[in-house]
């Protein structure tokens, strides 16, 4: 089973103590393994996919004559992941997954091999489990655009809530996932507090601000062009699709208080290549390969020592830095395993509303 998140003030501590260590973790990669052997990872493919093949793939199959062959899976792998163990099709032999996918995966019957890593003392606390190694931090934030406040900014979901202080075009993530925090949030709920979810409470505050919505957004991309042409003055974002309007030169700036969350790597049960499996993962924990995904991708890294091996400009700006991190709660995963479907009816219903 998924083990509950460590707790912000443990993650913002393991990054402030190992900073200064820049040793990596002791991951012996194997290179007895034939040069015929290939691994079939399942990951989001998407823009992702050149950062996965430059940090990880191909500097793993040159450090150990392994191929790496990628696929994408769905948006919701679970089924897939189940599939491919059920049927003993060995499709695939590690996916790229959310502790919400490992909670699933491990409920009724348990479809993840074990990992089998003992030396993780730079990884940050809650990113590694038996089962599952979490490496791409990214967090649920506002941004908003610097040329619309240049006096005083918005500071936190309140001011995004106060249309009368800070008047302007808004934009929302059409899904509670995310959205309801930021709600909860506007209303005074201190980020320690917000789980589990208060529903009612949550979409009552989202009442307040529905008139006030120009642009209920769907995916990332759409989120990047609406803050890099100027669409709307502030939102919610992801913060790597704040950073890729702020990349192509829109005056765009991020506040840091929301939720993160992470992406990793499981491994299916039953693959016959299971050492190569667990060998791969131990080669994701280098800080060399997570700066590189890091830097490429703008999702945080999850061994400390990668931020002292990014330019430091690009550094402050991603999930993991510890300044951001401050402003930042881990989205519970296993609740919103558990609630989603209910939640998000309700949620959809609502819009239909409005």
């Amino acid at each position: 089973m998924f083990k509950k998140p460590a707790s912000r003030r443990d993650f913002i501590k393991t990054v402030a103590v190992t900073g200064a260590a820049l040793s990596a973790p002791s991951l012996w990669i194997p290179r007895a393994f034939s040069a015929d052997n290939t691994l079939i990872i399942a990951d989001n493919g998407g823009a992702i996919a050149p950062a996965l093949r430059a940090a990880f793939y191909d500097p793993f199959e040159k450090e150990t004559g392994i191929r790496i062959t990628n696929v994408a899976h769905e948006s919701e792998p679970v089924t897939q992941f189940k599939v491919a163990v059920d049927a003993g099709s060995h499709i695939w032999d590690l996916a790229m997954v959310t502790p919400d996918n490992v909670q699933r995966l491990t409920q009724d019957k348990n479809y993840i091999a074990p990992l089998d890593i003992t030396d993780s003392k730079d990884i940050l606390p809650g990113m590694l489990t038996g089962n599952w190694f979490g490496f791409s931090v990214w967090g649920t934030v506002m941004a908003y655009r610097t040329d619309r406040f240049k006096g005083e900014a918005p500071k936190g979901w309140a001011d995004y809530w106060d249309t009368e202080k800070f008047p302007g075009r808004r934009a929302l993530y059409r899904s509670p996932s995310g959205t309801l925090e930021m709600a909860l949030l506007a209303d005074g709920v201190a980020p320690k507090d917000l789980y589990p979810l208060d529903i009612e409470r949550a979409m009552k505050s989202m009442s307040k601000i529905r008139q006030s919505v120009s642009v209920w957004w769907s995916n990332g991309a759409q989120n990047t062009q609406l803050l890099q042409s100027g669409e709307v003055d502030m939102s919610d974002t992801w913060n790597a699709r704040a950073i890729a309007a702020i990349k192509a030169g829109a005056p765009v700036k991020i506040d840091w208080q929301g939720t993160y969350s992470v992406d990793g790597w499981s491994i299916v049960a039953g693959t016959p290549k299971l050492k190569q499996a667990q060998a791969f993962v131990r080669f994701c924990m280098h800080p060399d390969r997570q700066a590189v995904y890091s830097a490429m991708t703008s999702n945080g890294p999850s061994n400390a020592n990668a931020l002292q091996k990014i330019e430091q400009s690009k550094a402050e700006l991603l999930t993991t830095y510890p300044k951001n991190l401050e402003g930042l709660q881990r989205r519970d995963e296993v609740w919103w395993s558990k609630n989603y479907d209910a939640v998000n009816e309700r949620f959809q219903e609502w819009l239909l509303e409005g």
